[in-house]
């Protein structure tokens, strides 16, 4: 009778801890931020407690425990060495609206990012198609559609650059305008940032490698017939 009540005992026991393992795991991860600063505990590597929550939505994204093994300059968050979120984004989470980064984008590559360290400029234009196009150089043959058809990550590769802006349209979202055939789309049918703006430097009659003379609305007016 004794082993039988220690073992329905020890069953509750079990029963119990794994409700309480189920709860801890389906509960919504609590937000860290309001606090104004966001530490990961002791002993936790920093990218792994980040990424609980943070999966996606970074527009350029930086590979995480990339070594760094030059100097910097100027001072820096680093994780034993190498590259961790608060390398870029800063521990006192203020302002919601400026990706809690560090510093401004232009300062925030160049401490690691300079020399031969430095980022390649996109635009010249030698820089490989693919990085752009959808196709490689031999199949393009400008006017046609797969010359203006561009790889889904087109928007990263520009905002690598180009975070701060100025960005005065948004991206990403459906054309529901006019639809301007020498404007080109994404191929989900989405504004990117070269729908505006051209990718290539000898490419820059109107200014800011605009595709029109936008100076009385020419750009702008291809789609908003509704200004």
């Amino acid at each position: 009778m004794m082993c039988r009540l220690a073992a329905t005992a020890a069953v509750a026991v079990i029963v119990r801890l794994a409700i309480v393992q189920t709860a801890a795991q389906t509960a919504p991860l609590q937000d860290p931020h309001p606090s104004g600063r966001v530490v990961a505990p002791p002993g936790t590597d920093e990218v792994a407690y980040c990424t609980k929550c943070h999966t996606s939505g970074c527009p350029m994204p930086h590979v995480e425990h990339k070594p760094v093994n030059w100097p910097i300059n100027e001072r820096l968050t680093l994780a034993n060495g190498a590259v961790t979120c608060s390398s870029c984004h800063t521990p006192g989470f203020r302002h919601r609206s400026d990706a809690f980064l560090a510093r401004d984008q232009k300062g925030l590559c160049s401490p690691c990012h300079y020399g031969a360290h430095v980022l390649p400029n996109a635009h010249p234009f030698g820089t490989p198609c693919e990085s752009c196009h959808t196709v490689p150089q031999s199949k393009l043959q400008p006017p046609s559609a797969v010359d203006k058809a561009m790889v889904a990550s087109i928007d990263a590769e520009c905002l690598r650059c180009h975070f701060d802006g100025p960005i005065t349209h948004p991206v990403g979202i459906k054309n529901t305008k006019n639809q301007a055939p020498d404007l080109p789309l994404g191929t989900d049918g989405a504004i990117t940032c070269v729908t505006c703006h051209f990718g290539h430097s000898n490419q820059n009659a109107f200014g800011n490698l605009l595709r029109k003379d936008n100076r009385r609305g020419g750009l702008c007016l291809s789609c908003h017939d509704d200004l």
